[in-house]
């Protein structure tokens, strides 16, 4: 093909990193033994860090479909790991809690989070490691005031 190249490389790096990212992490999920599939660990997570999101807000944040979820929420709700509440400002809503039993799976999947992170940073500086976070949520951030923009046309 006689087209020059994009200059994309940076968001081709990402997009590698984040497929690297997800293999090491759901191999480090096997490690730990939480009896999860990657998809429910990911969900209880995301749980963890947002707790009492309604389920269509949780799917938005986690970049899955609404009912990839619910299947996800069905399968922890069913371990006693999550419950679904009634949201008191929309009856018709239910907000998602995670329940004192989730709690050691939560250390053994911080575990795998922990591994994966470290292996990724090993090469990094320390002095580095703060500058790289902070350039990834720029970029993120970025894409995600842009999804909003389109969102409110």
């Amino acid at each position: 093909m006689s087209l020059p190249y994009p200059n994309v490389s940076v968001t081709m790096l990402v997009v590698d990193l984040a497929r690297l990212l997800r293999r090491r992490f759901e191999a480090a999920l096997t490690e730990v033994d939480t009896g999860l599939t990657a998809g429910e660990a990911r969900t209880l997570f995301y749980v963890w860090r947002n707790p009492g999101l309604r389920q269509a807000m949780l799917a938005d944040i986690m970049f899955v479909e609404p009912m990839t979820l619910v299947g996800y929420l069905d399968s922890l709700e069913k371990a006693g790991l999550v419950k679904r509440c009634p949201d008191p400002t929309d009856k018709r809503a239910k907000l998602i809690e995670l329940t004192p039993a989730a709690d050691p799976l939560l250390e053994r999947i911080g575990e795998a989070l922990h591994t994966v992170r470290a292996k990724a940073l090993e090469e990094i500086p320390e002095d580095s490691r703060e500058m790289l976070e902070t350039l990834l949520q720029t970029m993120k951030d970025s894409l995600l005031q842009e999804a909003a923009r389109g969102k409110q046309k």
